[in-house]
């Protein structure tokens, strides 16, 4: 750290270069004036130096309001680093839930109880899961302007914590189909444009952005499998194509002959449509798509799906409950849970920690299966208890003294 000094009419200055701004990549001075000689200037200089380096005296920045700090952010940190899904994720929750109310606050003045009592009037609205998702967005914003940009003098972010458990009341119930629910949905979305989607996301667990963004050249018909190597998803901007959001999601998925089937009819169906539309068609390779090729917007699909609930008369769920549908088959037919978590593109902590509250709703089952092997053990007492009596006997008698003549 170096600094300078110069003349301003009759006082004199210092100037201490700061390191950039990691944000901005701009410059950053301090500058002091007002002194009555070069050498007080001098000797301020070197002790402003001294503090900064040592810590002892921070140079005080000029007052930042925290949305214009977290526009920055947005743009310099998030939207480089970021895939678009989680981008538009992320400024979805800073323009409608962060900003409102925090957004005049001073970056440099914002302290841990009023986070906390933000978080609080949050969870009068929200699930507590979506109040964790706001201070992840919150707690990555001021952990930089601490740890990089240097704005904040301490991380307020570290005083504040959201690892307490959910209480039992509180947590949103997970809905799901049962087998025969989703079969009857099936038979009534049969003659649907958009069949293939909602079977695919039944019968592999898959994701609504995998599911659209299966292509032909992912699946293997002879080995039964499918690759999940690509997602389509909708942001702000328009349709997003990118790599799935974890390393565990890019997988492979076995399948069986019922979805072999389905698949076989959507290709005949995709043929047609190509010899329909010719040069027109937009040939994607996509297993799930508009009649000309395009990619189906995925708002559309939970508008399609709402209908054909309401005509299956069944309960309503969510397009993404239909991969808990799928996690609840897989545990009711015991599946390893390892297994079920690598079909699902999990690991197996995510999975239990996910689906670990499904079990409890199946251990009628197991209480009936326990049941019935007591049962039968019961059963088969009296006989071991008559033979072990038999066996008391002889014992007894042969341990009596014999009876000298």
């Amino acid at each position: 750290m170096k600094g300078h000094v110069h003349k301003r009419g009759k006082t004199y200055s210092y100037i201490i270069g700061l390191p950039n701004d990691p944000l901005t990549g701009k410059r950053r001075q301090k500058t002091k004036g007002g002194f009555r000689t070069e050498k007080e200037a001098w000797s301020a200089c070197r002790e402003a130096i001294r503090n900064m380096e040592s810590g002892v005296v921070e140079e005080k920045p000029t007052k930042t309001k925290l949305k214009d700090y977290l526009y920055e952010y947005l743009e310099t940190h998030a939207k480089p680093n970021f895939k678009p899904t989680s981008y538009d994720t992320e400024k979805t929750i800073i323009d409608a839930r962060i900003i409102p109310v925090l957004g005049e606050y001073h970056i440099e003045e914002l302290t841990p109880r009023q986070i906390k009592a933000f978080y609080a009037d949050l969870r009068l609205k929200y699930s507590k899961e979506y109040v964790k998702s706001i201070h992840g967005v919150l707690k990555r914003a001021l952990r930089l302007a601490y740890m990089e940009a240097g704005i904040l003098k301490e991380d307020i972010m570290s005083k504040i914590s959201m690892r307490s458990k959910i209480d039992a009341n509180q947590k949103k119930e997970m809905l799901f189909w049962t087998v025969e629910e989703f079969m009857h949905f099936l038979q009534v979305a049969t003659d649907h444009v958009h069949y293939i989607v909602f079977s695919l996301a039944i019968y592999t667990g898959m994701r609504r952005g995998e599911v659209l963004g299966l292509r032909w050249q992912d699946i293997d018909f002879e080995r039964k499998e499918l690759r999940v190597i690509q997602t389509v998803n909708h942001t702000r901007n328009g349709i997003v194509v990118q790599r799935p959001k974890t390393n565990d999601s890019i997988r492979r998925v076995k399948l069986f002959d019922r979805i072999i089937d389905d698949l076989k009819i959507r290709y005949d169906q995709v043929q047609a449509n190509k010899a329909l539309y010719g040069d027109a068609y937009e040939d994607n390779d996509l297993v799930c798509c508009y009649a000309h090729g395009g990619y189906i917007n995925p708002r559309g699909i939970t508008k399609a799906m709402g209908i054909l609930v309401r005509k299956a008369g069944i309960k309503k769920i969510r397009f993404h409950d239909l991969r808990h549908t799928h996690a609840s088959f897989l545990l009711r037919i015991n599946i390893n849970p390892k297994v079920a978590a690598e079909r699902l593109g999990m690991t197996p902590a995510m999975f239990n920690e996910r689906y670990s509250h499904l079990l409890p709703t199946m251990q009628e089952e197991a209480v009936d299966r326990i049941e019935a092997e007591i049962e039968k053990a019961a059963q088969r007492q009296p006989e071991a208890s008559e033979n072990a009596g038999v066996s008391k006997s002889v014992s007894k008698s042969s341990d009596e003294p014999i009876p000298t003549p």
